[in-house]
């Protein structure tokens, strides 16, 4: 009998919440709270997601993303290989949407080891990462498998959104052929906290795609011309108009 794959523990708190509210307020009450303060690319999705095409979500979590572009997209392909978030998202699935299990990277049908930090004695919900560096702090695995997603071959692709925690470099590197053949508009998380490198040199590899480089603030488009690693990054602390979020179009 094969055992049962481990999966990151709900708190009693969490078990509470999604027991005893239904789970369309539940999903109502989240997509409110992040439209009002969650990350401000969320509000300015109806001028970057293309209509019509398909978007993919990688990284989709509890599936905020998701579901704002459901109503965007023709249809979302939502990837998220937490098991205990994966049945977070499909409680409330959209129904022009597909949710997958399988982490991406640029290894076709490998098991690797999916990283959930732990802070104190709780599983992170957003944390989780195939990027190695996050071994260093204290993380329980899920052994999960891999896909790139040039071999799903998706046409008609308009927007691709990646948050994984400083694994995007890998994802992307398995999904050239897509990005070169569909051209879609790309929101990407990038923070040298995850990376260990530069964010200029998260920047710069993004180059090899042609596109033309933007972030958010003020609820403004701006362009990557117009940011300061220093002010807008670079920070000890956090504070507000951090940005870790870039957006990247086609030049043709």
């Amino acid at each position: 009998m094969d055992s049962i794959p481990w999966t990151p523990r709900f708190t009693w708190e969490e078990r509470f919440k999604y027991d005893l509210i239904p789970a369309r307020l539940y999903l109502w009450r989240l997509l409110r709270k992040h439209w009002r303060k969650g990350e401000p690319e969320i509000r300015i999705l109806p001028e970057i997601v293309p209509a019509g095409r398909m978007a993919i979500d990688v990284g989709a979590n509890k599936g905020v993303y998701t579901h704002f572009l459901s109503r965007l997209a023709s249809h979302v392909h939502a990837f998220e290989p937490n098991p205990k978030m994966h049945r977070l998202l499909t409680r409330t699935l959209p129904k022009n949407a597909t949710a997958y299990t399988c982490a991406l990277s640029d290894r076709d049908n490998e098991v690797a080891e999916l990283i959930v930090p732990i802070y104190g004695s709780v599983f992170s919900n957003v944390g989780a990462s195939l990027n190695p560096l996050m071994k260093g702090r204290n993380h329980g695995t899920v052994s999960v498998p891999t896909r790139t997603l040039d071999s799903f071959n998706f046409t008609n692709v308009g927007f691709l959104k990646v948050d994984v925690e400083g694994f995007e470099k890998t994802v992307f590197n398995g999904a050239v052929e897509l990005i070169r053949r569909e051209r879609p508009v790309i929101q990407v998380e990038m923070e040298e906290g995850h990376t260990g490198e530069p964010i200029e040199a998260s920047h710069a590899f993004m180059a090899q795609f042609d596109m033309a480089g933007f972030f958010v603030r003020d609820g403004k488009l701006l362009p990557l011309s117009a940011f300061d690693a220093d002010k807008d990054h670079r920070q000890k602390v956090r504070k507000p108009g951090y940005v870790n979020n870039f957006i990247f179009k086609p030049r043709r």
